[in-house]
C-alpha cells in the first residue's frame, strides 16, 4: 500500500476540490444556456461555490499544518516556536554575560 503524506493528502483533496469545481461551472453555464437559471442566479451561485471553496481551503491548510506540528512533537523535532524561544534564551544569556564582565 502505498504511503501519502498530509501534504500529498492535502494536495489530492485540493485537486478534487478544483475539478469539482470546474464541474459544478461547466453544468451552471450549461443551465444558463438551456434556460434553466439565469445569469444572476448562475453568478450567485459561483460566487458561493467559491466562497465555500475558500474556507475548505483555509480549512485544509489549518488542519495539515495541526498534523505537521503533532508530528513534530512526536518526533521531538524543534518548531519554529521553539527555536525562537531559544534565541530568546541565547540574546538575553549573551546580554547578562557582557553585563557581568562590563
Amino acid at each position: 500500500m502505498e504511503k501519502f503524506t498530509p501534504g500529498d493528502l492535502v494536495k489530492m483533496g485540493l485537486g478534487a476540490m478544483l475539478i469539482a469545481k470546474e464541474k459544478a461551472e461547466e453544468l451552471i453555464d450549461e443551465a444558463v444556456k438551456q434556460g434553466e437559471v439565469s445569469k444572476d442566479e448562475a453568478d450567485k451561485m459561483l460566487a458561493k461555490l467559491k466562497k465555500e471553496a475558500e474556507e475548505s481551503t483555509k480549512e485544509a491548510q489549518k488542519t495539515l499544518k495541526s498534523e505537521i506540528h503533532s508530528a513534530l512533537k512526536e518526533f521531538g523535532l524543534a518548531t519554529k516556536e521553539d527555536i525562537t524561544a531559544l534565541k530568546r534564551e541565547i540574546t538575553a544569556l549573551k546580554k547578562a554575560l557582557e553585563s557581568k564582565e562590563s
